[in-house]
């Protein structure tokens, strides 16, 4: 009996070429690598950035590429800071110069046309938020419904439509507030698609809300970036 092929993916040297803050808790860290030239990209894929603690243990944590430029091999991360685990650590202290290592890029979304498109998660989606509004075809309306701690946390979506949720000091991760911002929205007529992507067991319960608001169940897309109790493995995209 043979032994099953497992397929891994790649492993990229990279190099940090920039850095820039986008909010207070958001760093765009932009890596080049030579092996990523003339890559072919889908919207909101990731990346797996191979990272040590102090201690030197080995961890991985995954980013969404925010953009990506194939003509020269780069790549722009966006990293929410959230506290002292190493993806955290590792955005607030990149510099131009530093070396990483990542494996991918995968992802499973398949962006398909629609009349408009409803994309709904919390500060660790925006990323994603942003890519897939960039990659919609002319004509296609994007309405997003985002939830936050407060304004500081927000930034330009162009080509979207945008309703912030603030949470302040409430804990993060249930679904009511953005349940709440979801009824209360006009959408259009048509068939549109659907894009959940924040907390996994908030964003499982947001799907029925998404269908009684007349979406399809397969027009649906569900991801889950980090779970309230593990806030250390938000694969560097959570907002904890």
């Amino acid at each position: 009996m043979s032994t099953p092929l497992v397929r891994r993916s790649p492993t990229h040297s990279a190099e940090v070429v920039a850095v820039a803050d986008l909010t207070p808790r958001m760093r765009r860290v932009t890596v080049r690598a030579e092996s990523m030239r003339g890559a072919e990209l889908r919207p909101a894929q990731d990346v797996e950035l191979l990272l040590r603690e102090p201690s030197g243990r080995r961890v991985k944590r995954r980013y969404t590429i925010s953009a990506a430029r194939p003509e020269v091999g780069e790549l722009d991360l966006d990293v929410l800071l959230h506290g002292e685990g190493p993806g955290s650590r590792w955005g607030a202290e990149a510099r131009p110069g530093d070396a990483v290592e990542f494996q991918g890029p995968r992802g499973k979304l398949e962006l398909r046309g629609a009349p408009w498109h409803l994309l709904v998660g919390d500060e660790s989606a925006l990323p994603a938020i942003a890519a897939i509004v960039a990659a919609l075809a002319a004509g296609e309306r994007a309405i997003a419904v985002i939830e936050v701690t407060d304004a500081a946390d927000e930034r330009p979506i162009p080509g979207a439509d945008v309703h912030w949720v603030h949470r302040g000091s409430d804990p993060a991760g249930g679904p009511d507030r953005l349940t709440t911002a979801v009824d209360g929205l006009d959408l259009p007529d048509g068939d549109g698609r659907g894009y959940l992507m924040g907390e996994s067991r908030a964003m499982v319960a947001l799907r029925g809300v998404l269908e009684a608001r007349g979406l399809d169940h397969d027009a649906i897309f569900v991801k889950g970036y980090w779970n309230i109790g593990r806030p250390d493995r938000l694969a560097g995209r959570a907002p904890r």
